[in-house]
């Protein structure tokens, strides 16, 4: 499995339960092969996995809306967008930068061009950035996004993306957002903290992942504790929340007796200060 296509396996899970992802546009992505891939993972490695990714997708979808509702309008900056369709969740007055790598940008820019063109997406002011967070270094980046920032405030979301990076880029990455953001903007962020490595369901991921996984599209298997959260220059932790607190607020109906029976990942939101 290379990584763009856990984009395809995640807009899926969250078109499985679109009343809690608040999302009814991730089933545009939906296809025949990932269709074909989602039991086997369900079957796997975590039979809720669905449902938490609707979770995730919904605290942020509640996050952001708040955000830009509070400043009228607002710039969206999401790292790793992945198929994510917060862009059209947001009222229009929100802009949007995409950022991932060149190949799921291209294909992403394609079809939402296709879908916007056809009435099936409203029109969003939305900018793209094909951008590798390895091999770009922090000024080049801050300096190819610096000027598609139109309007402010700022809202950047780093969503699925720390599990697949080392701790040198991670940090590179906080340092791009200090230098991208003025005070009181946000970033929310979601890891994985290192008490899931002794969990049963972490290491069936990490067996599936490495047994699926193409050679040459290689991830680390990173874990974040929240030590890192609390100490990032620049930044105050405004909040910081899980899958298994949440599950009971928006899903109460899918029973999770234990956080250490699923893939219990760690939301957090931090102002810039």
């Amino acid at each position: 499995m290379q990584i763009q296509e856990t984009a395809f396996v995640i807009s899926t899970y969250r078109s499985y339960h679109e009343g809690i992802s608040k999302d009814p546009y991730a089933k545009l992505w939906n296809n025949p092969a990932t269709d074909a891939l989602i039991p086997d993972i369900l079957k796997n490695v975590s039979e809720y996995e669905a449902v938490l990714h609707s979770i995730r997708n919904r605290f942020f979808y509640e996050e952001m809306n708040s955000f830009f509702e509070a400043h009228n309008g607002g710039t969206l900056i999401n790292f790793g967008a992945g198929f994510s369709m917060y862009q059209f969740l947001m009222n229009k007055n929100v802009s949007t930068i995409e950022i991932d790598k060149k190949d799921i940008i291209t294909y992403k820019k394609e079809r939402i061009d296709s879908w916007t063109a056809t009435g099936k997406l409203p029109k969003r002011d939305i900018q793209y950035a094909a951008v590798n967070f390895t091999n770009l270094s922090e000024e080049e980046i801050v300096v190819m996004l610096t000027p598609l920032i139109k309007k402010k405030p700022t809202f950047i979301v780093l969503e699925g993306v720390l599990f697949f990076l080392d701790q040198h880029t991670t940090h590179k990455l906080f340092r791009v957002f200090k230098n991208l953001q003025n005070s009181r903007d946000l970033v929310g962020s979601v890891s994985y903290i290192p008490e899931i490595e002794n969990t049963k369901v972490y290491k069936r991921l990490l067996y599936y992942f490495d047994s699926h996984n193409d050679t040459n599209d290689s991830f680390m298997h990173q874990t974040t504790p929240h030590s890192f959260y609390e100490n990032i220059d620049g930044y105050q932790l405004k909040h910081h929340t899980d899958e298994f607190e949440l599950s009971k607020i928006y899903a109460p109906d899918s029973i999770i007796e234990d956080k250490t029976h699923i893939l219990n990942e760690h939301m957090y939101i931090l102002r810039r200060v």
